[in-house]
């Protein structure tokens, strides 16, 4: 979408406002700051950056941010830095995060074209590293990824049109999808079934894989019906295997049986609560309420499983909680849910408010 579309998007941001009592009443029936917080902050809600504000009781609280290994909490001396330094592994910065994922047991795995790198955070450990540089220089443009129970991070190549496969020590360990991808980008993992599927926007489909890279099926084709897709970029499984796909083009989220049969559709364009303008990340919690990152309204809108729009947090800013073009979101067990905020160069983390 040109600048016009992002006009309208952020316009629409303050729209997004209104409407959504209902949708407050259908849950309970189912920016980076410019200095970097004390270490360890983003593990607790900051007092007063909740969704919906004051007098509704909060569904959404923020927690802070991850822009590089000082936000762990863990600060090394000089002599570490240094060290650190001549051997390579002083810390990076993000520098233009896509899309990030948690594994059940903590390493967090963020893409980033903007150097092009995969970043490694080890929340239960503190600590933070990326591919060396012989790894990275196979790599593109990193978009999607994903992390299964056994630490192995998968991360679609838009440019090498294909899923790289790492184990938490960095290492590549395999490859798969080079002669079928045209353009990979959204990737999601369906556990239970041990299946990898991940979306293609030149092809107009989504591709399953088993965890060898054997292909399974694909589906979707290029248009607008039922069951087509137009400019695809992310993807989501819910808890009983629904999967949802960011269907940028067509200004909505699809969604489709664990087989790829076609089951619904939700979203217009618009700049009006419960529209979108330029859909991206696509996230589900425990109760398979979808998390639809919008890079124009600068906001992540949740939506129940029947498609009807439950709340909206963030907002366009600088401050804390509020984000410039954001893309990639992820929900992991802890109820916790990490937008990568590309312009803004980090990970902002909110959590999931529950009684």
């Amino acid at each position: 979408m040109g600048s016009t579309g992002a006009t309208r998007g952020r316009r629409g941001a303050a729209a997004l406002a209104l409407g959504l009592t209902a949708g407050l009443a259908l849950w309970g029936s189912l920016g980076c700051a410019t200095a970097a917080p004390e270490p360890g902050a983003w593990e607790r809600v900051v007092p007063g950056r909740v969704w919906p504000p004051p007098p509704e009781r909060a569904r959404i609280g923020y927690l802070g941010q991850i822009r590089s290994a000082e936000d762990l909490g863990r600060n090394k001396g000089w002599l570490a830095r240094f060290v650190d330094g001549v051997f390579g592994e002083e810390s990076m910065s993000l520098v233009k995060p896509l899309s990030v994922a948690r594994s059940p047991d903590g390493l967090l795995a963020v893409t980033d074209p903007g150097v092009p790198t995969v970043h490694f955070f080890d929340l239960q450990r503190r600590e933070y590293r990326w591919l060396d540089e012989e790894v990275a220089s196979l790599l593109g443009s990193p978009v999607g990824v994903a992390v299964d129970e056994r630490r192995h991070v998968y991360v679609t190549d838009s440019v090498r049109r294909r899923v790289f496969v790492f184990d938490d020590q960095r290492r590549l360990v395999g490859e798969f999808g080079e002669d079928l991808l045209q353009r990979p980008t959204g990737i999601a993992l369906d556990p239970s079934r041990k299946r990898i599927h991940v979306v293609d926007t030149l092809a107009c489909q989504v591709l399953s894989f088993d965890r060898s890279g054997r292909l399974l099926g694909r589906f979707g084709s290029c248009g607008s019906g039922p069951g087509q897709l137009h400019g695809p970029t992310y993807i989501a499984v819910t808890p009983d295997g629904t999967i949802a796909v960011s269907d940028s083009m067509n200004f909505r989220v699809q969604t489709f049986l664990p087989d790829g049969t076609p089951l619904a559709s939700f979203g217009r364009v618009g700049d009006s609560a419960g529209t979108f303008a330029r859909p991206k990340g696509l996230a589900s919690d425990a109760q398979g309420r979808l998390y639809v990152v919008d890079g124009a309204f600068d906001n992540v809108q949740i939506f129940d499983p029947a498609g009807r729009l439950l709340l909206a947090f963030g907002g366009p800013g600088n401050g804390p909680g509020e984000f410039n073009l954001p893309v990639g979101v992820f929900m992991d067990t802890t109820d916790t849910i990490w937008v990568a905020d590309s312009f803004h160069q980090c990970l902002q983390a909110f959590r999931l408010l529950e009684e």
